[in-house]
């Protein structure tokens, strides 16, 4: 890493930087890290994970409220997340495993794993980044980018940006640059295709109910016993974390958040015949789901700017979708070497 005085302030320099630590963008840092780049990922919230993240609770315990598990039938996805397990970051969940699809989560939460992949890399949290602006670096013939966040303050220098966030995320940072109009594009067509969804977590006495439940005909999609979940602790209670649907949550996505509560409770109730115990607040996921935006690769990358996008959006719509964008984003960068 080198530095570069930017009106009077040294902003640090890269080779690679990664905008959003969730999982096409940790996995990312991880891989580019790995083959001997100076990299760097930001990301707007505390920590890693992105819709992959955990929520902590009291008494040291957690559970995912986001992506609750990586279903996997891609054989270089599964030789990653296998790789993650012998690493005791991950573990099979074979409750769920269909065909030849293969359930895996993150241990002791999901978020252990973003959090794994980051660490060779220079981890910016709390930053949200903006806007692009090209520089040339005095003595270099090349240039770079200059990352400036919310406030127009130089974040990073890198030779290399890429991007791994929701698609209307990704759209607002390339429409900085005219150059990029290219990547804006494809951002754009898919950032209309986005879903959101509610999510909580609540307790109840154990039950021998299954682990996933996914009701039929109801507001809620599915529900996850999360203390089920491979490596977790025994608990006293059942800790759930139960989705909605997302023509639903369309419908309420700006409805009062105690009348979105009483609801989802109403609703475990009359599917489970369970009190619930104890509950938190449902928590909106804005950009939860994309469809897939159809192209000729599930990356997009820009050679002659040096800008690249990985993301779900770009490949499937799903975490394994999110997985094999970074990877073969990653190749291609290897390979154009």
């Amino acid at each position: 890493m080198s530095t570069l005085t930017t009106n009077q302030i040294p902003t640090p320099a890269f080779d690679i930087a990664i905008i959003g630590a969730g999982l096409a963008g940790s996995l990312c840092a991880h891989l580019l890290a790995q083959s001997g780049n100076s990299v760097c990922i930001i990301d707007k919230s505390r920590g890693s994970g992105g819709r992959a993240s955990s929520k902590r609770l009291e008494d040291n315990a957690s559970c995912d409220l986001g992506t609750p598990f990586i279903l996997t039938q891609h054989p270089d996805v599964i030789t990653l997340l296998q790789q993650l397990t012998n690493e005791q970051v991950a573990a099979p969940w074979k409750q769920l495993n269909k065909g030849n699809v293969q359930a895996f989560v993150g241990t002791p939460k999901m978020s252990a794993i973003t959090r794994h992949w980051i660490q060779p890399a220079q981890f910016i949290t709390g930053t949200r980044i903006h806007h692009l602006d090209q520089v040339t670096q005095e003595g270099d013939t090349k240039t770079s980018w200059l990352l400036r966040n919310d406030k127009y303050q130089p974040v990073v220098m890198a030779k290399k940006v890429i991007i791994a966030a929701p698609a209307p995320q990704t759209a607002s940072i390339l429409a900085t640059h005219e150059k990029l109009a290219v990547l804006l594009l494809r951002a754009n067509q898919a950032s209309a295709s986005y879903q959101s969804q509610w999510a909580m977590w609540l307790e109840t006495e154990p039950c021998d109910l299954n682990a996933l439940i996914e009701p039929k005909n109801s507001l809620i999609k599915r529900m996850i016993k999360d203390n089920y979940k491979p490596m977790r602790n025994s608990e006293k209670v059942d800790r759930w974390v139960i989705q909605t649907d997302t023509n639903w949550t369309k419908q309420h996505l700006d409805s009062d958040i105690e009348w979105v509560t009483q609801t989802l409770l109403q609703a475990f109730a009359e599917i489970t015949e369970h009190r619930v115990l104890k509950h938190g607040e449902p928590h909106r996921w804005f950009l939860s789901r994309f469809s897939e935006s159809m192209g000729n690769k599930c990356f997009a990358w820009s050679p002659e700017h040096n800008v690249g996008l990985a993301s779900d959006w770009l490949c499937q719509g799903d975490a394994e979708g999110a997985l094999l964008s970074a990877l073969s984003l990653v190749n291609h960068i290897k390979d154009s070497k």
